[in-house]
């Protein structure tokens, strides 16, 4: 368990990297974010190479749109979640190749289906049809990408898979997988998927599109995923468990409590501490 949590925590962006994020997505120079912060240059890029100064990083939060208080907590060591366990119907999976990237497969013991989540590689789809304790009855995808990639080996299987599609040409929906319903959310060509396991809080499959306690907008653009989180992730329940390809699991209450991205929901949050060890 302990291994886990360093493995995961390792990529999770540190408070002076969220500063750096924030400032490429607004596309910024230092100058500029410096004359916008009311700093001085040398005291940002002292910030961004990570040497607190609590004055100066409320100034530059402040002209970012961040939460300063949820930037100084993560600087001085003061936010420390509290554990959340995995559902005994959820298990996390990754490979040699890439550990930092994590796949889920959804176990329904009621009918002894199972479901893959976000497959990295043709092989792990093997092994898991191959797999006499689980099989496999539905992959999961996240993207166009992924389709192509993974097309011969879902063929060559029978496989059914629920993937995004071109635009405009995926309603939003509800379907059932064994005892689970999952909401099918598309957003332009990628897909969320929001699962009501039953008696267990639900879950929410994000793929690469989200990192607890920050975002990742390299394919979407910095101000079009924060409007997207704003509208879909954070329209969950606060008990709903954020399942993301890299990183711990979250809830939506504690990334609208604790992700600096979003000082707007602080307030509002009625999870003071929790996410994955």
């Amino acid at each position: 368990m302990g291994k886990g949590l360093v493995e995961d925590l390792d990529w999770t962006d540190l408070w002076n990297e969220i500063l750096l994020k924030a400032q490429k997505g607004q596309e910024l120079t230092d100058t500029e974010l410096a004359r916008k912060a009311g700093v001085k240059i040398e005291d940002l890029r002292k910030l961004k190479n990570g040497v607190l100064n609590e004055k100066a990083l409320f100034l530059v939060a402040q002209a970012l749109s961040l939460s300063g208080e949820i930037l100084l907590s993560m600087a001085t060591g003061k936010c420390n979640p509290q554990p959340l366990s995995l559902p005994f119907f959820l298990k996390k999976i990754s490979i040699e190749e890439t550990p930092e990237k994590k796949s889920y497969l959804l176990i329904d013991k009621k009918t002894n289906k199972t479901f893959l989540i976000d497959p990295p590689n043709k092989q792990l789809i093997e092994n898991y049809v191959n797999d006499r304790e689980y099989g496999l009855d539905h992959v999961f995808l996240f993207s166009l990408e992924q389709i192509q990639e993974l097309a011969d080996v879902l063929k060559s299987f029978s496989l059914a898979c629920s993937a995004p599609s071109k635009e405009g040409q995926l309603v939003r929906k509800e379907e059932w997988f064994g005892s689970f319903k999952v909401e099918l959310i598309p957003l332009i060509d990628k897909i969320f998927y929001f699962v009501h396991p039953p008696e267990s809080p639900p879950l929410v499959f994000v793929g690469k599109y989200f990192i607890s306690g920050s975002i990742s907008y390299e394919e979407t653009g910095y101000y079009k995923t924060l409007e997207l989180i704003r509208s879909t992730l954070f329209g969950f329940p606060d008990e709903t468990i954020i399942c993301p390809r890299i990183g711990p699991l979250s809830t939506v209450g504690f990334e609208k409590g604790h992700n600096p991205f979003f000082p707007e929901y602080q307030i509002y949050s009625s999870f003071q501490l929790l996410t994955e060890i």
